[in-house]
């Protein structure tokens, strides 16, 4: 979410350079919680997945569908991550970005970035482990959008809540949809994103070496999870 600074004066949007300072200041302290948030899920998560292991067959049908479903979500969300960035072009900070991803949903970046983190809960053939993980990460995304969400209110006021009255949190509204013809692309954006979510895809090898290592003997699974 990110709204435009200009406004005219005398309206409840209008604010000082200091003010949108400001609240990207406190929005920046939001992302570093996120982030830690995020990284204390993703390590009480490496932590306990070498005990956790699929009740379904290793090689039966429904422990391999699951894990394809993984990589598709993880592909997906890749996807959508870098279609969210191409929208906002350098623009986040700026303007308030309503066209593509953000015209059917408040908050694609987080949707997708959930969609991600189911799909790296199925690499380990678990639906739980999976819906686990990514209800994890919907309760840290849910806080940050309260938080961001708040301030972004108080700051510019009637054009932010229109915004949330015509376009949904979190569940995407695809008849919402729209777009104009031509969008300004950031690159160095698209491939922050790209970089950035990358490690999504390195749950492969890491699952895959810890499934070894438990039917090696090396790691006794103490939870069996379907």
């Amino acid at each position: 979410m990110s709204l435009s600074a200009c406004a005219s004066p005398g309206t409840p949007a209008a604010r000082s350079k200091a003010d949108i300072d400001s609240v990207w200041e406190r929005l920046a302290h939001a992302q570093v919680l996120r982030r830690r948030a995020l990284g204390v899920l993703g390590a009480l998560t490496v932590l306990a997945l070498p005990w956790v292991g699929s009740a379904w067959p290793e090689a039966g049908w429904v422990n391999q569908s699951l894990e394809w479903a993984g990589l598709i979500l993880m592909a997906l969300a890749l996807l959508g991550r870098c279609a969210c960035m191409l929208y906002l072009g350098g623009r986040k900070g700026a303007d308030l970005v309503a066209e593509g991803p953000y015209s059917v949903c408040r908050n694609p970046l987080y949707v997708f970035s959930i969609l991600a983190v189911l799909g790296i809960g199925l690499q380990t053939g678990s639906l739980t482990v999976g819906l686990v993980l990514a209800l994890a990460a919907w309760a840290v995304f849910r806080w940050i959008v309260g938080e961001e969400e708040r301030m972004l209110r108080a700051s510019f006021g009637a054009p932010f809540e229109d915004y949330c009255a015509r376009v949904p949190r979190f569940l995407p509204r695809p008849s919402a949809w729209r777009s104009p013809r031509h969008v300004t692309v950031d690159l160095q954006g698209v491939w922050n994103t790209v970089r950035d979510a990358l490690p999504y895809f390195l749950s492969i090898p890491v699952f895959e070496a810890i499934e070894a290592f438990q039917e090696a003997g090396w790691l006794h699974v103490r939870l069996w999870l379907y």
